[in-house]
């Protein structure tokens, strides 16, 4: 585990596929100013010799608020931008390789769709594990809904914090409440709107008036 705790609250990823050029570090710092706990970069097109000046960029905005910045996939950009870890997902690095690549003081999440998944992440030292799609997703259409009983079944499985991802707006939020959720990560409900840092503060709103990651317990 990092020896930083994580906050629990919104987490947004920063997309470089929907954000590009200076707008990805905008909407980032609109994020950070609604209230974001945690970031993520992910930039699935690009090297890592191009990720690594978005991160490290990223890592700057961040660092103003004294939220962490993680790295999709890729931990050797996470090391030279210096950024606080790495999110996996199940077809890339294990979260074993990443604690092994940067240490005991990283923090390292990992994507996992079963209990199975879970138990294999928690063993292997990650510090958060991530269910979804909870609803229909922008970015991943043609991915199954998993639901919020997925959320269920998995804080039932762990003591870990739980993260959930997938189509996740203020609109529907509520329809996570109970299911013991830490951190609530959007992609397209902030990146994709016309006012990011509205967008961000109505979504911790609607989270906050459901019980979704405040007032419950870890």
């Amino acid at each position: 585990m990092a020896n930083r705790p994580l906050g629990r609250g919104l987490y947004f990823v920063a997309d470089a596929s929907l954000l590009t050029g200076e707008r990805i570090a905008k909407v980032t710092r609109e994020a950070l100013e609604a209230g974001a706990v945690l970031v993520q970069l992910r930039a699935k097109a690009m090297t890592a010799a191009e990720m690594g000046p978005v991160a490290q960029d990223l890592v700057r905005v961040c660092a103003e608020f004294g939220v962490p910045l993680l790295v999709n996939d890729l931990p050797e950009v996470a090391a030279s931008a210096g950024a606080a870890g790495v999110h996996v997902g199940q077809e890339d690095v294990t979260v074993a390789q990443v604690r092994q690549a940067l240490g005991e003081e990283a923090i390292v999440g990992a994507t996992t769709p079963t209990v199975e998944a879970v138990r294999r992440a928690e063993g292997e030292g990650a510090d958060y594990v991530s269910a979804g799609p909870m609803f229909r997703s922008p970015t991943k259409p043609s991915k199954p809904v998993a639901g919020p009983e997925l959320a269920r079944r998995l804080r039932a499985a762990t003591d870990l914090p739980l993260c959930v991802i997938g189509g996740i707006a203020a609109e529907n939020v509520h329809e996570l409440a109970g299911c013991g959720v830490d951190l609530v990560c959007v992609i397209s409900a902030i990146a994709a709107a016309d006012e990011p840092r509205a967008a961000a503060q109505e979504l911790i709103a609607a989270m906050r008036a459901a019980g979704v990651a405040w007032g419950q317990s870890p």
